[in-house]
């Protein structure tokens, strides 16, 4: 049981950073935006879970790696309207 959990602990801590990461290149700091109240802590556990549910995890992965400091949103990205929204705020 307890290597269950530290597999879902490490799955939801990778997608967690992607999250972070995708919203970074969108010039996106969600930390920040949580502090200041911009963004509620649930949300941001709604934009995990979105993230948990996506089949490109990997694809994600090496795309941030390769990208600049910016980079468009890949068309399977389930927190695009998201990251849109709070772009345009």
């Amino acid at each position: 049981m307890g290597s269950l959990v530290m597999s879902f602990t490490s799955k939801r801590d990778a997608h967690t950073q992607l999250v972070l990461g995708m919203a970074d290149r969108q010039g996106l700091d969600l930390q920040e935006m949580i502090l200041r109240a911009d963004f509620s802590e649930d949300q941001f556990e709604q934009a995990v879970n979105l993230c948990l549910g996506c089949t490109q995890p990997t694809a994600c992965k090496c795309l941030l790696n390769s990208a600049g400091p910016q980079l468009n949103l890949p068309d399977y990205c389930r927190n695009g309207a998201l990251f849109d929204q709070l772009a345009s705020d």
